[in-house]
């Protein structure tokens, strides 16, 4: 596979998906990157720890106080997600393997 991050490669095969639905190579290369980024999770984790921008998200006192409400609160998600930055923030730990959110 020619992008090394399962989440890059995801969307990749995603906006594929959205302009070819019935493209054999890209849901197959979908399949592939979300079967794969399940398998090496703690790897995939250790790496992203080490990210300085990940690092930074995470000792951020006010993000800490949103991913604690996230988890006690599923619904809280939709009030943060409405403020750019702390989506980024949350798309970026997404694409990172460090949360997952998974929509009610």
């Amino acid at each position: 596979m020619a992008i090394k991050v399962f989440s890059q490669a995801t969307t990749a095969f995603s906006k594929a998906l959205e302009i070819h639905p019935n493209n054999q190579e890209a849901m197959e290369g979908y399949q592939q990157c979300t079967i794969g980024s399940s398998d090496d999770s703690e790897e995939v984790r250790k790496h992203a720890l080490a990210d300085p921008e990940i690092q930074q998200i995470l000792g951020d006192p006010s993000m800490c106080l949103i991913l604690d409400q996230m988890q006690n609160e599923p619904l809280a998600i939709y009030e943060h997600l409405r403020n750019p930055v702390i989506a980024q923030k949350i798309q970026k730990l997404m694409n990172a393997g460090i949360i997952a959110i998974h929509l009610i």
